[in-house]
């Protein structure tokens, strides 16, 4: 009998899990939608390139920032299976806003919707999956989660590639946009698809608090206090987990736009490739960053974290040279081999603060760092992509501003890992 319990009550942690990834998977989707189809829209409403890459970038990070700590503190302290219901159908709504906006400043709003979306889900998951597993795993569990969004981020070039070249343009005066082209119907269905995932994840039961449960941090003050204790680890780990970011989401939203105007490419041509890319790297690289978050938590706890995270960053930042190559083989080489490496510190990095941060602190200290990483890499990094191709007077050529940008974002990630590795031996010396 109590074998079967167990048996059980592990199913329904798996079964757990897996909504969780789902509503991951949907986020990240509405999130890279764009990505594929942002040459297609920028010649079908007219918008610049840097209306483009906020767009893309500030219109996801504004939000997030702002509402990173009180989305922290409701992950903290209210029911996080039903706050990722709301999250999942807020998704659904931005995305069904984008596929019938006209105008620069509708579908900045649009994407401010998914932007809070996509960036309070990621905190709510990774408490949720905190308390539905052991220490031991954790490491591996998000590695399944990262999988999820990469999945996601995959699927949505897939698709795009795919139902560009069979869906139709219609007419639809009922909903007052003439035409309804392809792109749109596109996102329209995605916008439905994640309605139905967030009505699945009303099966999604709250788990019980582990660890600390129970233990709250009286005010706003006393946790920034506490958190500041761990300071001279989490500051350099942060700003290493943000230039990672940086280097990835340049990467993401400008190797489309790379692809079309200097090799020549359209979706049909690329998307397929690239969603197999994303999956096969994608996946890779959250097993390579969950294989080493376990192996180095368990041969040197946050130090062992750490060391992996740097190894993964010094080798990351050459591959930003993926712009500069003058065929499709090395484009595709470089860039697969970056988004391998990112997802690997990406996984690592959310594993050390895991260990590292109290579990009355997680969501909030988890969300601020998301919020971070909004701000700077879809925030800013892209449109500083096309400020400074602007700045160079390469006008729309933007390979040169790309590689720059990863390359020295690359290296301050390097760079920050090894200084939270020399704040961890005097802290363990201390």
């Amino acid at each position: 009998m109590k074998n079967a319990t167990m048996h059980g009550s592990n199913q329904s942690r798996g079964a757990s899990i897996a909504l969780i990834a789902l509503a991951l998977l949907g986020g990240a989707a509405s999130r890279f939608a764009l990505s594929p189809l942002q040459e297609v829209i920028r010649v079908d409403l007219g918008f610049t390139d840097n209306e483009i890459s906020l767009i893309q970038g500030a219109a996801i990070a504004i939000p997030m920032a702002a509402l990173s700590l009180p989305i922290g503190r409701l992950v903290d302290r209210s029911n996080r299976s039903r706050l990722l219901v709301g999250l999942t159908f807020l998704a659904a709504i931005g995305t069904a806003w984008t596929a019938l906006s006209h105008g620069f400043l509708s579908m900045f709003v649009a994407r401010m919707l998914v932007g809070i979306a996509v960036g309070g889900a990621l905190p709510t998951a990774l408490s949720l999956s905190a308390d539905l597993t052991s220490r031991a795993v954790r490491g591996k569990i998000i590695a399944l989660l990262s999988m999820g969004q990469l999945l996601g981020a995959a699927a949505a070039f897939v698709l795009v590639g795919r139902l560009m070249q069979v869906l139709p343009s219609t007419r639809v005066p009922a909903l007052g946009v003439e035409p309804l082209v392809a792109w749109r119907l596109l996102l329209l269905l995605l916008s439905l698809g994640l309605a139905g995932a967030a009505l699945a994840l009303v099966l999604l039961r709250e788990p019980i608090r582990q660890e600390d449960a129970g233990a709250q941090v009286a005010s706003v003050r006393e946790m920034l206090a506490e958190l500041a204790s761990h300071r001279r680890i989490l500051l350099p780990l942060v700003i290493g987990s943000v230039t990672v970011c940086m280097a990835d989401a340049a990467a993401s939203i400008w190797a489309v736009p790379v692809l079309t105007r200097f090799l020549h490419l359209e979706p049909k041509d690329f998307g397929g490739w690239m969603g197999l890319m994303f999956i096969v790297t994608g996946t890779l690289g959250v097993i390579l960053g969950g294989l080493l978050a376990d192996i180095g938590q368990r041969l040197g706890g946050s130090l062992g974290l750490l060391r992996a995270a740097a190894a993964v960053a010094g080798l990351a930042t050459p591959m930003a040279l993926f712009p500069v190559m003058s065929s499709v083989h090395g484009f595709a080489a470089l860039l697969g081999m970056l988004l391998l490496l990112g997802s690997s510190a990406s996984v690592i990095s959310f594993a050390a603060m895991t260990l590292l941060i109290p579990n009355r602190l997680r969501g909030v200290s988890i969300s601020v760092v998301v919020g971070i990483n909004f701000v700077f890499g879809l925030g800013v990094a892209p449109t500083l992509v096309s400020v400074l191709a602007q700045v160079l007077g390469s006008g729309t050529d933007i390979r040169v501003p790309l590689t720059a940008i990863g390359l020295v974002a690359g290296s301050s990630s390097l760079c920050a890992y090894l200084v939270a590795i020399r704040a961890a031996r005097m802290s363990r010396a201390a």
